[in-house]
């Protein structure tokens, strides 16, 4: 058994003793599309969610609902990345559910929603927030040596201009969430600096 599949099953331990069901099943039906390997061409493609999952809870006695957090984090790349339609996130899981995945879904069916709006919506979405946050900072922890460096700045650049303001706001509108956003961005904030010295140090 891999180190993923040993994720896998504790989170779906979790889960369950919490009765996170809902959860459960969004980990579930994610888990039918996300079948191939990441970037890496190595790493299963559904590690990403499962890794940002075990984020989550240990933020959860932070969030204001953290199972719709984990819900919206297992799904947040179905329809972008599956033609997954909202319609049919909201008949399986409510609109509770369908409404932080739509945000979180930058490119729709041809689609692409302006970074400013799209960052500028999740911003005020309890759920959204926290998932993009955590969703950037497990991009940011394995992008080295698999992204070009080019894109690897453009990832940092892209967090100063629009993720840490999106936590700002997201921290004043929410403020029970205040310690959450601040783990986030500190996570972001030490990933990015040893990456810019990792940078600096092959130059």
């Amino acid at each position: 058994m891999d180190v993923f599949q040993k994720k896998h099953i504790l989170m779906r331990g979790w889960l369950l003793g919490r009765g996170y069901y809902l959860a459960s099943t969004a980990m579930d039906f994610a888990g039918g599309f996300h079948k191939h390997t990441r970037k890496d061409g190595v790493t299963p493609e559904f590690a990403h969610q499962i890794q940002i999952a075990h984020y989550t809870r240990t933020l959860s006695a932070s969030l204001m609902d953290p199972e719709r957090v984990l819900a919206a984090a297992f799904l947040h790349d179905v329809c972008e990345d599956y033609d997954v339609g909202f319609e049919e996130i909201e008949e399986r899981f409510g609109k509770a559910i369908r409404q932080p995945v739509q945000l979180l879904t930058k490119k729709y069916r041809g689609t692409q929603v302006p970074p400013e709006v799209y960052f500028g919506r999740m911003a005020e979405d309890p759920v959204a927030s926290v998932v993009k946050g955590i969703d950037r900072t497990h991009n940011v922890q394995t992008m080295v040596d698999v992204f070009s460096l080019e894109k690897q700045k453009a990832y940092l650049d892209e967090m100063e201009t629009y993720f840490l303001p999106m936590l700002k706001t997201s921290r004043r509108l929410f403020p029970s969430q205040e310690p959450a956003y601040e783990n986030i961005k500190h996570m972001l904030s030490s990933q990015a600096e040893l990456i810019r010295a990792i940078h600096s140090a092959r130059d």
